[in-house]
């Protein structure tokens, strides 16, 4: 993993540091890195002095810069602000977990996300800024993003999947029927696949900028899927028509226009805005707007196998 290059060890020290849930220790930095350790106190203790990485007793996190180098970016693209509105939308009509992410190659960069404060601690347990293929594989999102890539999906098919419920789909045929149909329609979802009691579902936004998947999470007592999932794609094709229509905002629903200037910050992981609170610190997480949503929609009925 060490490639002997300055820009080379300092991108592996953050990705190390990014993909663990808390306080990475100098010694994971230099097995997880193959960079020698004292390079690596080295390295690391200047980006602690840059503040792009912070550290406590049990090690290094993720410092206050790359949330305002990741903000800055946010805004220079635009869809984080242009998909909040539709992302509070869609929670304050489900009250349930709706999220936004970006595809960046080899996985998912997460832009928004909005929830109930009930979910909170579930949030700040699970979830990262950046959600890579191998994990994700047999989730929603991991559906979506494999339907983007023949290539890839082949690969996974044939090392097999981890069976994480006993409702896991991991059969070859039927999940390759299945990426087959999220290929046809945009759409993903799985019922009790990853976690019991949960159901999840993904829909793909391309835009002129980049392809999107715009989300949604919830207990399957709380709401049914299929009426969650014709939510979610009612909310994707109102974001997708903002993405690419010339004039920008021309595309959201009235109702979210209207109230968008008085949306309370989103919870953010990855690009956290810098009066967005943070869960675990006392804090509950913001709710979004009401809106409408215009069309309705119907997902395909399927039962895992």
């Amino acid at each position: 993993m060490d490639d002997h290059t300055v820009i080379g060890r300092v991108t592996a020290i953050l990705e190390v540091v990014a993909a663990g849930l808390g306080s990475c220790s100098l010694a994971r930095l230099a097995a997880e890195t193959g960079i020698p350790k004292p390079t690596v106190r080295r390295l690391a203790n200047h980006l602690v002095a840059e503040r792009v990485l912070s550290r406590d007793p049990r090690g290094y996190r993720l410092g206050v810069r790359l949330v305002e180098l990741g903000n800055a970016a946010t805004t220079q693209l635009g869809t984080a602000e242009a998909a909040a509105p539709f992302v509070h939308e869609l929670h304050e009509r489900t009250r349930q977990i709706a999220w936004v992410a970006a595809f960046d190659g080899e996985g998912l960069v997460i832009l928004d996300t909005a929830y109930p404060p009930e979910h909170a601690s579930l949030i700040a347990a699970t979830w990262r800024p950046r959600v890579v293929l191998g994990p994700a594989a047999v989730t929603a999102a991991g559906h979506l993003l494999l339907s983007l890539r023949p290539s890839e999906a082949d690969q996974v098919l044939r090392g097999g999947l981890a069976r994480l419920t006993p409702h896991t789909v991991t059969n070859p045929r039927h999940l390759q029927g299945r990426l087959q149909r999220v290929a046809d329609t945009g759409i993903a979802y799985e019922r009790e696949e990853t976690q019991l009691g949960w159901w999840c579902g993904a829909a793909l936004v391309r835009a002129p900028a980049g392809t999107y998947a715009f989300g949604l999470i919830s207990p399957v007592r709380a709401i049914p899927m299929t009426r969650g999932i014709t939510q979610l794609r009612r909310a994707a094709e109102h974001l997708q028509r903002e993405l690419t229509s010339p004039t920008g905002r021309r595309a959201i629903p009235p109702a979210v226009k209207a109230r968008s200037s008085a949306l309370p910050a989103p919870v953010r992981f990855g690009v956290l805005s810098a009066n967005a609170p943070r869960t675990g610190a006392g804090t509950s997480p913001p709710t979004a707007a009401r809106g409408a949503g215009p069309s309705s929609a119907r997902p395909e009925s399927w039962r895992p196998q």
